[in-house]
């Protein structure tokens, strides 16, 4: 395919003419040093401070943790922020951007945990089972070591959630360190590993695609949320995205059987990335389509995607299944809702709604209305959640209406649209779940309509980077009253857009697979 179009808007040209991108990459990295040097005192320390650790002006503070440490901290954030944003639109190059990520985000490396204790409960969880007690079988607290004393509370009486791959990771990680700084910068290390992944698949898939590379790289890679979360905070969300977009590069290749089992390795670490694969089989049922002798609408029918389907099936399963039964570990990792824990914020649409029944039942004097509130509106979110999927995976199958029927980057953005669904109506949503479809988004945009979603994208992703104090505080638990509101009026929102859409779609042709789902606006 040939090199997409460079963007040569009004926009572009005034930004070329004004922004200087040698000074803003030298911003963002002061930013990105400062972050790092500052997260020793800001940042989620060993020894869990007794309070919460606000900015402020003061040096230190009884509770643990220096309040001043956590302003600069967030300035120095800040700055990546504007950096970032100022070079949206900067002349450069993909390798340009490489270049600037890595001078962004390198001092990350060394510092604390940023934005969440999540990292030590790797840690934890990992010399778990180097003990002889399996993650899903038994807790932190259980742990026979100094490091359980740094675990979060919620992590010292659940089983992990995740899957074999990340346990063996994390397995192997605590099996060769003595002290918990060397496990934590390896388990970090391992989180850079796939922030590399994605800086290589991120720019290769949006060329296939026909968008343009520098900006897939900007949004999705060059993001802040990404130092933030997935190298700061460390977060094995990272591998899982990364053989996500590692897979998808794989199959605009060609090489399905290795996406799927580069796939299934990233769902043995967060199962999420399993959402991915019935829109792989789509690229595989094009695929098969497009070599074949017949035409396409002979080629491509349901007989086609029946066979990618099972294919993918087959090719992600295998992996799957022997990473339980080889492991010993079996299967829990396949439901990680099942996993107790008591996280209520109204980040999570679900639980907003529940939170607002609660509200009103505490008006009535029914407190008891909050909990079962909470635990009904989830209940109905993944109901919803599971139509939903099905939906958006029938209209990635189909074509666009007035665009080509082969176009590769209507089942991709279907992997964005369906992770966004999982966030959006998930029981609990943190900052780094928005990455999860973030990278997906960046890769499948174009210059029509869909290219449109670059600015609301990369807005959100702002909102989001400062969602959450440096030591890991979420601050969707201190402003509920104003947050409530604010998420039943998105959700009143995204429900009118939803039933506009449903009232246009042609739901009587809803399996022909050449007709589009929604006519021309």
């Amino acid at each position: 395919m040939a090199e997409p179009a460079p963007v040569t808007s009004g926009r572009t040209a005034r930004a070329a003419g004004d922004t200087n991108p040698a000074v803003w990459r030298w911003v963002g990295c002061a930013g990105g040093v400062v972050l790092a040097a500052a997260s020793w005192g800001a940042g989620a320390l060993p020894r869990p401070n007794t309070g919460i650790l606000w900015p402020g002006v003061a040096w230190s503070t009884p509770k643990g943790g220096s309040p001043l440490l956590a302003s600069v901290s967030v300035l120095a954030l800040l700055a990546l922020v504007v950096a970032w944003w100022r070079l949206r639109s900067a002349p450069v190059s993909v390798r340009w951007w490489w270049t600037t990520v890595a001078l962004w985000f390198a001092p990350l490396v060394v510092a604390m945990p940023l934005y969440s204790r999540d990292l030590y409960s790797y840690a934890a969880q990992g010399l778990l089972w180097d003990q002889g007690l399996s993650p899903y079988d038994h807790v932190v607290r259980e742990l026979d070591s100094p490091w359980r004393a740094s675990t979060a509370p919620t992590w010292l009486d659940s089983p992990t959630p995740y899957g074999p791959v990340w346990l063996l990771l994390a397995r192997a990680v605590a099996s060769v360190s003595g002290e918990l700084w060397v496990a934590l910068l390896l388990l970090r290390l391992l989180a850079v590993a796939g922030v590399v992944v994605l800086a290589w698949a991120v720019p290769d898939i949006a060329r296939r695609l026909g968008w343009s590379p520098e900006r897939a790289v900007w949004l999705g890679v060059a993001t802040p949320l990404v130092g933030a979360h997935f190298v700061g905070g460390a977060h094995n969300d990272a591998l899982m995205v990364a053989a996500v977009l590692g897979g998808l590069a794989l199959a605009l290749r060609g090489r399905f059987v290795l996406a799927c089992v580069v796939v299934a390795l990233g769902a043995m670490v967060k199962v999420t990335a399993v959402i991915a694969l019935p829109f792989v089989a789509i690229l595989w049922a094009h695929h098969a389509a497009a070599r074949s002798t017949e035409t396409r609408e002979t080629a491509y029918g349901w007989g086609g995607v029946v066979r990618a389907g099972a294919l993918t099936l087959l090719c992600a399963g295998v992996p799957m299944a022997l990473g339980g039964i080889l492991t010993g570990l079996g299967f829990a990792w396949l439901n990680p809702a099942s996993t107790p824990g008591k996280n209520e914020q109204w980040t999570s649409l679900p639980t907003s709604f529940g939170m607002a029944v609660g509200a009103v039942g505490h008006l009535l004097g029914h407190d008891e209305w909050r909990d079962s509130g909470i635990d009904a509106s989830r209940a109905v979110a993944l109901v919803v959640l599971a139509l939903l999927l099905v939906v958006v995976w029938l209209a990635a199958l189909k074509p666009a209406a007035g665009a080509d029927p082969d176009d590769l980057g209507r089942p991709v953005r279907g992997i964005a649209w369906a992770m966004l669904a999982v966030v959006v109506l998930a029981p609990v949503f943190l900052g780094w779940y928005y990455l999860w479809m973030l990278p997906v988004f960046a890769v499948s945009l174009d210059h029509g309509w869909a290219g449109r979603l670059e600015v609301p994208l990369a807005a959100v992703a702002t909102a989001v980077c400062f969602a959450t104090l440096p030591e890991g505080y979420s601050l969707g638990l201190t402003t509920t009253v104003v947050g409530v509101p604010f998420a039943l009026v998105v959700a009143v929102l995204l429900v009118r857009r939803g039933w506009r859409t449903a009232r246009r779609a042609d739901w009587r042709h809803l399996l022909d697979l050449d007709r589009p789902l929604l006519p021309e606006p």
